[in-house]
């Protein structure tokens, strides 16, 4: 069995040796597709280590399983995959595309498809792929153990939604988070339907900077065409440093109806003032702690959906 496999290899982490384990494990012969110096760093922020020392690291490593192998010097995302016959590639998550495309290409030269064998996503303490960047940058040791203090940015300065994120990742993590709010202007003051969650992504999006991750949370009403009411619900999209994103919802819920038939374009907070004399209802308990006689409130409901997220992200499932 021919498989193939490639990689920069700058640090020899735990996602390289699970790919590589992975590849001597099918295979009777593994070509390893070694990145030349000039195609690595142009992919890169930082100079990687000259290809003579990566690909020493590597024989040293790969030596131990005694197979069958050859590491060869690659200048693209293909290597020989596209022209040599393999029955096997072995590839993570973020590298799958390239094997999508190669075996495209394989197909139109009348050649076999391989077998495409994901990893999957092998991630560090703070759920986080683990990547060779992260370790230059000292956030994680090749392991994957979180070597500095967790820096998790909210796209809002609501104190209600800063502290559900606290709590969910606080409960989540055993090392130091720092939880932070950052201000988002989304310009629409009560969102309905889709727009909520692309608020929420916004707010995601734009309030990670140079922080861990972003959070972007945005309540809004989405309508229900067989009640033909809206229900409350609040999404979590969640983006970690490297741009990946999970997303979530809370439990949603409906207002009485004569709540409803007087919003026109108030937000729901104005309603709430307006109509049952409570102001800045979501900055306290929050529509549904009023409903509920404080049974279940804002913070409790986002922090839940947050750790939904999070959970998500954990999961090696979702990357397979």
């Amino acid at each position: 069995m021919r498989v193939a496999v490639g990689g920069t290899f700058h640090i020899i982490h735990d996602g390289h040796k699970k790919l590589l384990e992975e590849a001597f494990n099918i295979g009777d012969f593994v070509l390893i597709g070694l990145t030349s110096d000039e195609f690595a760093n142009s992919t890169r922020d930082y100079r990687v280590r000259p290809y003579k020392e990566r690909y020493q690291n590597l024989l040293n490593f790969v030596s131990k399983f005694g197979k069958d192998f050859e590491i060869r010097m690659i200048n693209d995302h293909y290597g020989p995959t596209i022209e040599e016959d393999f029955d096997y590639i072995v590839v993570s998550y973020e590298t799958k595309r390239y094997a999508e495309e190669i075996n495209i290409r394989r197909k139109l030269l009348g050649k076999k498809e391989m077998v495409i064998k994901n990893i999957g996503r092998v991630l560090g303490e703070d759920l986080i792929p683990i990547t060779s960047t992260r370790i230059v940058k000292g956030k994680i040791n090749e392991n994957g153990k979180r070597l500095t203090e967790l820096v998790v940015n909210v796209g809002s300065e609501n104190m209600v939604k800063l502290r559900a994120v606290e709590k969910a990742f606080k409960k989540f993590f055993n090392f130091p988070v720092k939880v932070q709010g950052k201000k988002v202007d989304t310009k629409i003051k009560q969102p309905y339907n889709e727009d909520t969650i692309r608020l929420a992504i916004k707010r995601a999006e734009e309030s990670i900077e140079n922080g861990d991750y972003g959070v972007g949370i945005e309540s809004g009403l989405m309508w229900s065409k067989t009640l033909k009411r809206y229900f409350d619900v609040h999404y979590i999209v969640i983006q970690d440093s490297l741009g990946y994103k999970n997303y979530s919802t809370s439990m949603g819920f409906l207002y009485p109806e004569n709540f409803m038939e007087g919003l026109n374009n108030k937000t729901i907070d104005e309603r709430f003032g307006e109509f049952y004399h409570e102001y800045n209802v979501g900055r306290k308990k929050g529509a549904i702690g009023f409903l509920t006689n404080g049974k279940l409130t804002r913070e409790k409901i986002i922090e839940d959906a947050v750790k939904l997220a999070l959970h998500q992200k954990a999961n090696l499932y979702y990357y397979l």
